[in-house]
C-alpha cells in the first residue's frame, strides 16, 4: 500500500477519495487529492509528502540495475582509438561494407580478443556467433591464434566460440527470444557470454518478391523485432552485440532541395548511411534503410580503397613468428605494396566520428597511423609465453568474407613495420 506512515484519519481520508496505491496520489495534484478526499490542500500536501518519503528507502537508482559497460580491445590500438577505446558492452554495433572489406575479419578478431584476461584488454568471456549463410571459419580462427601478436593457444581457443546457423528471419527471432537468453544465463557460471555476432543480417532480407508497401511494412516490423531483442540481450546481460551488414550502391540523382515541411531522404542519408572521407567511399551505403539505422548505437563502414602503399620492413621477434606461420607465402617483397582499406565511424554514442586506414594480413587486421598524427595512448601488454600449438595452420584457406581473394590477403612478411603498427613495448617471447 505505501501508507504505513500515515495516521488512521489520513488513511481513512484516502479511502474516501478512492486512493488505494502510492502511485495514485503521487501522480495526482494536491488540489485534486484535497477535493476528492474532502480535506484541505495543506493536509493533502502533507499526506503526499509523508507517503512519498516513507517509500524513499525502497527506491533504487537506475545505476543499481545497470552494470558498468566493459570494453574489449580489437587487437589494434589504432582501431581501438577510432572506436573510442574498443568495443563496449551493452550496445549494438553495426559494421557494414562491401565483400572483402574485412567485416568478418574484425568479427573473428573480437571473438578471440573477448577471451583474453582483462589485463590484456579482453573480458575473459565467450562468444555466440550466429551465421546466416556460411559456417564459422575455424581454420582462419586457428591461423589468427597462431600468428596474431596478442593471441596464443593458452589464452584463447575455439571452445569459447559457440556458433549456430540462422538462415531465416523466423529462426533468428526464435534464437534471440527463446534459445539465447537461457544459454547466456547458463554460461554465466563458467565462461560468461560477452559478445554476440550476427554475420550478416542483410542476407536474411534478400528476396525476389516485388517490393510493395506491404513488403516494406513487413520488413520494418521484422527489423524492429530483431532490434528490440538485440537491445534487450545487450542491456540485460551486459554483452556487446556486433551486427555485420551489407551495402547497396548509391546513385547520384542530383540535389533535391528540402522544403520547410519535408526533408529529402537522399539529402539527409549522407549523414548516417555512408562515409565520405575519401574519394569513392560514398558510392556504397548500408542496406536495410532508415528503420535499421535508427536501431544501432554505432555505425561503422569498412571499405576497399583500391590504394596501395609501401610500408617499411622491420625485423623483430614478432615478425619471425609471422614468417614461420606464413612460410607458404614467402616471396621477394622488394617491390611489393600493401592493399589499403578504410574504416570510418559514421556515428557513435560513445565516440566522435573518425576514419583510419588499415591492412588485413594473415596475422590479422592492423590500423595504419597517419603521418604526423599522434599515436593513441598505449596500454602495456604482458603476453604469456606458450609452447607452439599442435593445431594445423590454414594458410591455404582465405578468410570468410565473401569475395575475399587470395591476392587481397597480404602475407605477414610483406614490407610493413608491424612493430610500429602495434606499438609494442618490446618483443614478446611467444614461440
Amino acid at each position: 500500500m505505501g501508507f504505513e506512515a500515515l495516521s488512521d484519519v489520513q488513511r481513512a481520508a484516502l479511502d474516501r477519495g478512492r486512493f488505494f496505491k502510492l502511485a495514485d496520489i503521487l501522480l495526482t495534484s494536491s488540489d485534486i487529492v484535497a477535493r476528492r478526499c474532502r480535506i484541505s490542500p495543506l493536509e493533502a500536501r502533507n499526506i503526499i509528502e509523508i507517503a512519498a518519503y516513507d517509500e524513499l528507502d525502497d527506491i533504487k537508482s537506475l545505476d543499481a540495475f545497470m552494470d558498468e559497460p566493459d570494453t574489449c580491445t580489437t587487437g589494434d590500438e589504432q582501431v581501438d582509438h577510432a572506436l573510442g577505446g574498443g568495443i563496449r558492452t551493452g550496445m549494438v554495433w553495426e559494421v557494414f561494407g562491401e565483400s572483402g572489406a574485412g567485416k568478418t575479419q574484425l568479427a573473428l578478431h573480437l571473438s578471440l580478443m573477448i577471451q583474453l584476461p582483462e589485463r590484456l584488454g579482453g573480458l575473459s568471456g565467450s562468444t555466440c556467433y550466429l551465421s546466416t549463410s556460411s559456417s564459422l571459419p575455424t581454420e582462419r580462427l586457428i591461423e589468427l591464434i597462431n600468428s596474431h601478436p596478442r593471441l596464443s593457444s593458452a589464452l584463447c581457443g575455439l571452445e569459447a566460440i559457440h556458433t549456430m546457423p540462422c538462415p531465416t528471419i523466423p529462426l533468428l527471432l526464435h534464437i534471440l527470444s527463446e534459445t539465447l537468453p537461457p544459454f547466456i544465463e547458463q554460461q554465466s557460471h563458467s565462461e560468461p557470454v560477452r559478445l554476440l555476432v550476427i554475420d550478416a543480417l542483410g542476407e536474411l532480407f534478400h528476396t525476389t518478391d516485388k517490393t510493395t508497401k506491404s513488403t516494406l511494412v513487413e520488413r520494418s516490423v521484422d527489423i524492429a523485432q530483431i532490434s528490440g531483442l538485440l537491445h534487450s540481450i545487450a542491456s540485460t546481460h551486459n554483452i556487446a552485440v556486433l551486427v555485420l551488414n551489407e551495402v547497396v550502391d548509391t546513385f547520384d540523382r542530383g540535389f533535391i532541395e528540402s522544403d520547410e515541411d519535408h526533408l529529402s531522404y537522399s539529402d539527409q542519408a549522407r549523414w548516417f548511411s555512408r562515409a565520405s572521407t575519401i574519394a569513392g567511399e560514398d558510392k556504397k551505403e548500408a542496406c536495410l534503410g532508415l528503420v535499421w539505422a535508427n536501431q544501432v548505437n554505432v555505425r561503422i563502414q569498412m571499405s576497399r580503397t583500391g590504394r596501395r602503399r609501401y610500408l617499411n620492413d622491420f625485423e623483430s621477434t614478432k615478425r619471425q613468428k609471422h614468417q614461420q606461420n606464413t612460410a607458404k607465402f614467402s616471396r621477394d617483397t622488394d617491390d611489393q605494396t600493401t592493399l589499403i582499406r578504410r574504416l570510418s565511424v559514421i556515428f557513435s554514442s560513445v565516440a566522435p566520428s573518425a576514419s583510419i586506414d588499415y591492412i588485413v594480413t594473415t596475422s590479422g587486421l592492423f590500423g595504419i597511423p597517419e603521418e604526423g598524427a599522434p599515436k593513441p595512448p598505449s596500454k602495456p601488454l604482458n603476453p604469456v609465453a606458450t609452447a607452439a600449438t599442435a593445431c594445423p595452420l590454414s594458410t591455404q584457406v582465405p578468410p570468410l568474407d565473401r569475395g575475399f581473394d587470395d591476392d587481397d590477403l597480404e602475407p605477414s612478411n610483406d614490407s610493413w613495420d608491424l612493430d610500429d603498427l602495434l606499438d609494442l613495448e618490446g618483443p614478446a617471447d611467444i614461440s
